[in-house]
């Protein structure tokens, strides 16, 4: 009888351990995205900034690499 709660305890606490690990790497992994997400949002955003400042200066024509014609 006492091994068995004594197991029961055993396993409880090593669920509730997992539990946890499990939390904290699904949190780190989610905080990671989200830094990923906006660093991407950032890049495009200074692109478009980039290449307005260029047509304003008349460096770059003003519709080329707006479209990208891809064949196989």
């Amino acid at each position: 009888m006492v091994n068995s709660v004594a197991s029961a305890a055993s396993s409880l606490t090593q669920a509730q351990v997992g539990s946890q690990v499990s939390t904290t790497v699904a949190r780190k992994a989610l905080d990671i995205a989200e830094r990923q997400g906006a660093a991407a949002v950032s890049l495009i955003e200074d692109a478009a900034v980039t290449q307005k400042a260029m047509v304003a200066k008349g460096s770059l024509e003003p519709f080329k690499g707006q479209l990208l014609d891809v064949t196989a």
